[in-house]
């Protein structure tokens, strides 16, 4: 009798056929699910670039148009005018060439800013302006009866709205006004507010066409200065001598001479009865 042989798969065969035809499957979609996502990438790449590229065109062209507009840096009064002015360019063309001269008209109408920046957001349709505030170091009254502060870079500036719990030491000014004091000066009023408890002062008398600073207490005393040179120094020393003169009991009013200072000599003579 003739034999004959048959095969026949095992299980364990079967299972890894069909588990490879599975997986020949999943490989088939893997590069097709790739294009999709590469295509779907190119689209949106495609549209973001087309919309900033719209803006910006539209921006050089001089047709961008500003939806919103947002003031930082300042609050209160000077807050809403400086508000009021960004909103009445909404909804109109506004170039290059407008943004750089409205940023010019904020900073000549408002010389209380020491910093003025406009800015326009191509892609959210936003005029952003923010500024920074000058921070005053003294003020004094000019013949006219007008204001003048001094910041601490030593530029004098007009404050229609000050702060009005700010604590700012008087100055008397003699002779024509700068548009900027000496950083000396500066340096006399910043080194004077730090030695407030030993150098109580109640104003300062500046003379700009001589150079000289004089500083008066409440007690009448009188600290002559001098030239506004190495105030710093002087204020300091001005400080120890009244303090020694306090802890003697040396009576007031008297007068402190800076005259010969760069010798190592400060004068004292004594003024009231």
């Amino acid at each position: 009798m003739k034999k004959y042989d048959y095969y026949r798969p095992s299980a364990s065969s079967l299972g890894r056929k069909k588990k490879y035809r599975r997986a020949s499957a999943v490989s088939f979609f893997k590069p097709f699910i790739f294009f999709l996502v590469f295509v779907a990438l190119f689209f949106a790449a495609y549209f973001g670039a087309s919309k900033a590229y719209k803006a910006f065109s539209a921006s050089r062209m001089g047709h961008w148009r500003a939806e919103e507009a947002v003031v930082s840096g300042v609050d209160g009064v000077l807050a809403k005018e400086l508000q009021a002015a960004a909103d009445a360019r909404l909804n109109k063309d506004f170039s290059v060439s407008d943004t750089v001269a409205f940023q010019a008209q904020l900073t000549k109408k408002y010389p209380q800013l020491r910093e003025v920046s406009v800015k326009r957001g191509l892609l959210s349709g936003k005029l952003k302006v923010s500024v920074k505030r000058r921070e005053p170091v003294a003020k004094f009254i000019l013949p006219s009866g007008a204001v003048r502060f001094v910041d601490k870079d030593s530029t004098v500036y007009s404050d229609p709205s000050p702060d009005p719990l700010l604590t700012i030491p008087f100055v008397e000014l003699e002779g024509a006004v700068p548009d900027k004091l000496g950083a000396e000066f500066v340096d006399l009023v910043q080194s004077a507010l730090k030695l407030k408890k030993q150098l109580d002062f109640a104003f300062l008398r500046f003379n700009t066409d001589k150079n000289t600073v004089r500083l008066y207490l409440p007690d009448d005393t009188v600290i002559n200065f001098g030239q506004a040179q190495n105030l710093r120094a002087k204020a300091a020393v001005a400080a120890r001598i009244e303090a020694e003169a306090q802890r003697r009991g040396l009576p007031a009013p008297h007068e402190l001479n800076f005259a010969y200072f760069d010798e190592g000599k400060v004068f004292l003579r004594q003024t009231g009865h």
